[in-house]
């Protein structure tokens, strides 16, 4: 069907702000005219012009003003209709007559929610909705979480041998996965709003957390006693830098003095000994964090797991065995003690970088 194809089409333009809009959604829009795409359209960067918008302002430039009041706009999300960092789109549609609008899905913030739908119609404007909704969804999954629940959609990647481990005996994990992959982790890290680890990666790996050029680089979120690293900070790649890095950590004395040190660095102290990790997701949320990529070890993992916290595995096995009883693994912790007890994961997709395979899974809750 035309209705689909089009869509799809939005699709594949909001793709090209994966990383750029956050805590917004990425969104396409396209402008048809008797089944010709005449402007498209999609949201660049947070706080510029929504797809809608600039579909319909690239629709009046190419001189097609006159053929708005005939066409169809597509759109991936449901057309917002509040002031935000920009006015409505609703406003816009309804000024230049467009005659009929098809989405994929609603907008789940309150603020929207079918009320953009309703204005639409309350202005004779043909409206469609739901339209391969469940790609739409998968599209904007880090904003649903945000939107509603408060909370940045969580990620564990992790780079294993095919029989689990992240490390050898000595501890050593340089290189387990092929630089394709290692390119692809980077550009992932592009697409997230931040990178999580454990502060034991920090002081064994001393890893830069970084996109390595391959896009925009994530908070840096580490989690731990950052006290460990008093004086010997010069070592370590997230003090070195401009990019930005949160610290979690136990409330010290020591603190104070750390906090001034460092112009890229802000520390968040928790009174509990043990850190809380909800509460760190719940802070992050509040400052716009809407995505968190964890590459941790296996203790960090597990906490996440235990706790529930996770959505989503990145798994990039490579065809390798490291063996080792002491060698560090992907998930530690306490573990379950029944099999009937197992965490369960839905297989998503696997595919193939160089020899290494990828595989992609949910948690299943």
């Amino acid at each position: 069907m035309n209705d689909e194809k089009y869509i799809r089409y939005c699709f594949e333009l909001a793709k090209k702000s994966l990383g750029k809009t956050s805590p917004n959604p990425i969104v396409g829009a396209v402008i048809v005219y008797k089944n010709k795409i005449i402007a498209e359209g999609y949201h660049t960067e947070y706080g510029k012009p929504h797809a809608e918008v600039e579909a319909i302002n690239n629709a009046i430039k190419k001189g097609y003003k006159d053929l708005l009041y005939k066409s169809t706009l597509y759109v991936n999300l449901e057309p917002c209709c509040h002031w935000g960092k920009t006015p409505p789109c609703v406003n816009k549609i309804i000024d230049v007559g467009i005659k009929r609008v098809v989405c994929s899905m609603y907008d789940p913030n309150p603020k929207v929610n079918s009320k953009g739908i309703k204005i639409l119609q309350n202005k004779g404007i043909k409206c469609k909705v739901g339209i391969l909704k469940d790609e739409a969804k998968q599209l904007n999954k880090f904003y649903i979480k945000w939107i509603t629940k408060k909370l940045p959609y969580i990620t564990i990647k992790s780079a294993i041998t095919l029989d689990g481990k992240i490390a050898t005996v000595l501890g050593e994990s340089k290189w387990i996965s092929s630089k394709e992959s290692r390119n692809y982790v980077y550009k992932l890290r592009s697409i997230y709003d931040a990178v999580l680890v454990g502060i034991n990666t920090v002081l064994k790996d001393n890893p830069k957390l970084t996109s390595h050029n391959f896009g925009r680089n994530p908070l840096r979120v580490v989690v731990g006693d950052i006290t460990k690293f008093f004086n010997i900070y010069d070592k370590y790649n997230v003090f070195k830098d401009e990019n930005k890095t949160f610290f979690f950590t136990p409330e010290s004395k020591l603190t104070e003095i750390i906090i001034k040190k460092f112009n890229n660095v802000e520390i968040f102290e928790f009174k509990e000994k043990k850190i809380l990790l909800k509460k760190v997701l719940y802070y992050l949320a509040e400052k716009g964090i809407s995505s968190v990529l964890v590459e941790g070890g296996g203790e960090t993992n597990w906490n996440f797991i235990s706790e529930n916290l996770v959505d989503e595995f990145i798994l990039i096995v490579a065809g390798k065995i490291f063996g080792g009883r002491n060698a560090k693994t992907w998930v530690e912790g306490d573990g379950v003690k029944f099999p009937k007890k197992a965490y369960k994961i839905k297989f998503l997709s696997i595919e193939q970088i160089n020899k290494d395979f990828i595989i992609n899974a949910k948690m299943v809750k």
